[in-house]
């Protein structure tokens, strides 16, 4: 396998060039928000590997594989993070694989709990620098011809994204359960906690809406306008699309030093500025809040203790306040320093799923949300990355996600953790202060109101 790129010293617009390749099977998009660096466009897969949590190889074994087939790419040192490896997403039910927690639910679409790519091309685009790097890997073609062909066809003129204005007919919102017997659920988990099975457990339920018909990449546009996204990704999986807004960093390495940014206290935004920053203020002093980020920060400071450097492991933040579009969360930053030899497949045994959207102990809070939870949360708090094949790669939690299915039903998922002085209504209500990004997506994309243009 073959791989050759290059610089483009322009930045291209990202919006216009995926459009043309959203609806191709597997394409798929990340970027950082508004404030990031990069976004990475990707498509053509020259490989593709499902996962599924019952496999007989440990799935995380199978990405060291499909990783060792990635080109090494002779890049400089100011290349991005990624130009060829493998990207994709992870389930939440691969952690499954690694340790016993129930017997599993229905899956009614069939879908695979991670599918990776190791793409043919990908475009990424540097918004500090303005420019474009162009990769392309080849099996048996030149490399460099496949590349300049692929140049050519980002230079090609686009035809200006245009917003929807056909509106898309929609179904009321039909949440999995009930508010009564969410509210009777935290507190199982409450009880659960009193008898010492638990300190923290994340419960989570889904919301389904269906539509008449309607573009998944104009919703994911719509997304981002409303939500916003910090760590966010786009990923047409045939017949189950992944819309991820997430504000969360789940793991984030080089050679050298890796981190999770844990997220734990949400408060929503004020109507103004008196209000908005007296809610960040309730935030910043809630005795409640900052208990449950300790909790997880303990917890992650233990999975990357399991491979990192004796001593290593850090956290040079805490409690501090993060703004997004609808929401203030508090975080942490928990960092260590890296062996000279380890595979991804260590890291991620190590730490999946994440410990802000399972609770502590990791294990039996799995367990615990197994028997309380309706459903399979599948992409729904897994995760949504890349590796690259020069030893790069971060991954997201995906929260305030959606799914598009094929039977045309969108599902967004959300939750919170539940801690011993949780109160039920508050937890409920959390659940709805994190939804209002997504509900105000479908909103404007099933009226036809979205702005294309990139923010």
């Amino acid at each position: 396998m073959l791989a050759a790129w290059r610089r483009l010293e322009q930045a291209l617009d990202p919006i216009a060039l995926f459009a043309r390749v959203a609806h191709l099977p597997y394409s798929l998009w990340l970027d950082s928000g508004a404030h990031g660096r990069y976004m990475i466009l990707a498509w053509d897969p020259v490989r593709r590997v499902d996962l599924r949590f019952d496999d007989p190889q440990c799935p995380f074994e199978t990405i060291d594989q499909l990783l060792a087939e990635a080109p090494q790419v002779d890049a400089p040192a100011d290349a991005p993070p990624y130009l060829s490896g493998v990207l994709g997403t992870l389930g939440y039910e691969l952690g499954w694989n690694l340790e016993r927690i129930g017997d599993a639910k229905p899956n009614p679409h069939g879908i695979p709990d991670g599918v990776l790519i190791l793409p043919g091309k990908a475009v990424i685009l540097d918004v500090l620098e303005k420019a474009t790097w162009v990769v392309a890997v080849t099996e048996s073609a030149s490399a460099d011809t496949a590349v300049d062909e692929l140049l050519s066809w980002c230079l090609e003129p686009c035809a200006p994204v245009e917003a929807p204005t056909t509106p898309v007919a929609r179904s009321p919102l039909r949440p999995e359960i009930v508010k009564a017997d969410y509210l009777d659920r935290v507190r199982q988990v409450k009880q659960y906690i009193r008898e010492g099975d638990i300190f923290q457990a994340n419960l989570t339920y889904q919301i389904a809406v269906e539509v008449a018909d309607g573009d998944p990449w104009a919703l994911f546009l719509a997304l981002r306008e409303t939500n916003g996204g910090t760590y966010a990704g786009y990923f047409n999986i045939p017949g189950y699309v992944i819309l991820s807004g997430s504000p969360e960093l789940f793991l984030r390495w080089d050679q050298q030093t890796i981190e999770t940014i844990p997220i734990k206290g949400t408060r929503p935004r004020g109507t103004d500025a008196a209000s908005d920053l007296a809610l960040r203020d309730e935030l910043a002093t809630s005795e409640k809040d900052r208990a449950e980020l300790l909790m997880i920060v303990d917890l992650e400071r233990n999975d990357l203790g399991k491979f990192c450097r004796a001593g290593s492991v850090e956290v040079p933040v805490l409690f501090d306040l993060e703004a997004h579009r609808t929401v203030w969360h508090q975080v942490a930053v928990v960092r260590g320093r890296l062996p000279e030899q380890i595979r991804a497949s260590e890291i991620l045994r190590a730490t999946f799923p994440g410990g802000s959207i399972t609770g502590a102990p990791k294990i039996r809070a799995m367990q615990i949300i197994h028997e309380l939870e309706n459903s399979r949360r599948g992409i729904y708090t897994g995760a949504l990355g890349f590796l690259d094949a020069r030893g790069h790669s971060a991954w997201n939690i995906a929260i305030r996600t959606m799914t598009y299915t094929a039977e045309r039903e969108i599902r967004l998922y959300v939750g919170g953790g539940i801690v011993a002085d949780s109160d039920p209504e508050d937890e409920y209500k959390e659940t709805q202060v994190k939804a209002q990004g997504m509900l105000r997506a479908i909103d404007r994309w099933s009226a036809g109101t979205i702005r294309p243009e990139w923010v």
